[in-house]
């Protein structure tokens, strides 16, 4: 069976599984069963193979969740299926699981593939590709650990430790075979598919910490401060070379009215301990790491500062069966502090909205120095000079729900 009919038969299969589940049984059941189809086109200003863009299945995935106040737990698994032009591959990953208890104070523990509390949450964008701090592995990150979440009040607190990743799991079509995750996490360099580095480097024992204030009556400001620690497990382990990579951040979260404002200033460093052998192109090899996910690894700046301003506003009143219109703009950067390095940009202008189980985002995204924005396929390390421009992506989504 080739890879599209499988995507097809998986996509029929989540229909199938979603619709078995009568009404009357979801709602007696603290365990509901659902999911979602994603179709896309993509349009992508420096491919010229495509002039007119593309039209592929995204995602199917199927997500399972139990809550009966006391006991909860999740899990959602995914398969991605891309055309062509955005590599001709397939993968299937688990995104997250986890089992958990919410206390009689209204804490909640968790333990399992679970999110990391780090940051602006749950996410640090309004826009399907997220931000900066998304590629870089600082937003929607899952890893295996614990973690805590206060009780809701005026003070809110996180506290997580994540012995290890999450793991890889299956793809083809020339997928590197330790970036088939969701996640970006630090990963083995792939000969074949990545940059032939040698690299071997894995994330391991990171401790997080997040806590919030909200700072108005109605709880619609919120100021939060964000911090990172752990262990990088380098090839060079038998020399006692293990080293850390550490991250802070400031976040706000707020707004009047349907207006909404995200900001977030993020400074990390990603310590290393390569040999003069394991780079690419003549960079320092303690300049860069490598980080993967969706089938690919590519080169992150070892050290950098990221800067995210986000501005939505939601339009209220529907249109026929259309509702719950947002229109964004979601701004991040990466200013490297390695190597001279420039900095990678991206600007997300769109529009997402929704139809019963259908949920429809447009998006104009502008960028340089980006692996999903540029053919620079290596500039959020180093960059090449004749990718220094701004190049622009056009991604229309319709997803299914159920």
């Amino acid at each position: 069976m080739s890879a599209n009919h499988r995507g097809v038969v998986l996509a029929g299969a989540l229909l199938l599984l979603c619709n078995a589940v009568s009404a009357d049984e979801v709602a007696s059941s603290p365990l509901t069963i659902g999911g979602a189809i994603r179709f896309n086109y993509v349009h992508k200003s420096w491919q010229d193979t495509y002039p007119n863009g593309f039209v592929g299945l995204d995602t199917a995935r199927l997500d399972v969740n139990f809550d009966d106040g006391v006991l909860i737990g999740s899990a959602q698994y995914r398969y991605n299926r891309y055309p062509k032009g955005q590599g001709g591959y397939w993968q299937h990953f688990l995104h997250h699981g986890w089992v958990g208890v919410r206390l009689t104070d209204k804490s909640i523990l968790q333990a399992g593939l679970v999110k990391n509390p780090f940051g602006l949450q749950p996410f640090a964008s309004n826009n399907f590709y997220e931000s900066m701090a998304f590629y870089t592995g600082f937003e929607d990150k899952y890893d295996l650990g614990v973690t805590y979440a206060s009780p809701p009040g005026p003070i809110e607190w996180q506290l997580g430790f994540l012995p290890r990743d999450g793991g890889s799991y299956g793809g083809g079509g020339n997928t590197a075979g330790a970036s088939n995750r969701y996640s970006y996490n630090i990963v083995p360099d792939d000969d074949q598919q990545g940059f032939a580095t040698g690299q071997r480097d894995h994330e391991r024992n990171t401790f997080t910490g997040r806590v919030v204030a909200h700072i108005s009556s109605s709880g619609q400001h919120e100021v939060g401060l964000s911090a990172l620690t752990g262990t990088i497990r380098n090839a060079t382990r038998s020399e006692g070379r293990d080293t850390r990579r550490n991250a802070v951040a400031l976040h706000y979260r707020g707004g009047m009215g349907p207006w909404i404002v995200m900001l977030e200033a993020l400074r990390y460093s990603y310590g290393t301990s390569h040999g003069v052998t394991q780079t690419y192109g003549g960079l320092d090899p303690n300049s860069f790491v490598i980080l993967g996910a969706f089938g690919y690894p590519y080169p992150v700046a070892a050290k950098g500062d990221i800067y995210i301003a986000n501005l939505s506003y939601d339009i209220p009143g529907t249109l026929g069966p259309l509702g719950g219109f947002k229109l964004y703009n979601d701004y991040s950067i990466l200013r490297k502090r390695v190597g001279n390095y420039k900095s990678s940009v991206q600007n997300v202008s769109g529009l997402s909205f929704s139809s019963g189980k259908w949920v429809f985002y447009a998006d104009f995204m502008l960028g340089k120095h980006h692996p999903y924005l540029s053919p620079d396929t290596g500039g959020l390390a180093s960059t090449s000079v004749q990718h220094d421009g701004y190049t622009r992506r056009i991604n229309l989504q319709a997803g299914y729900y159920f």
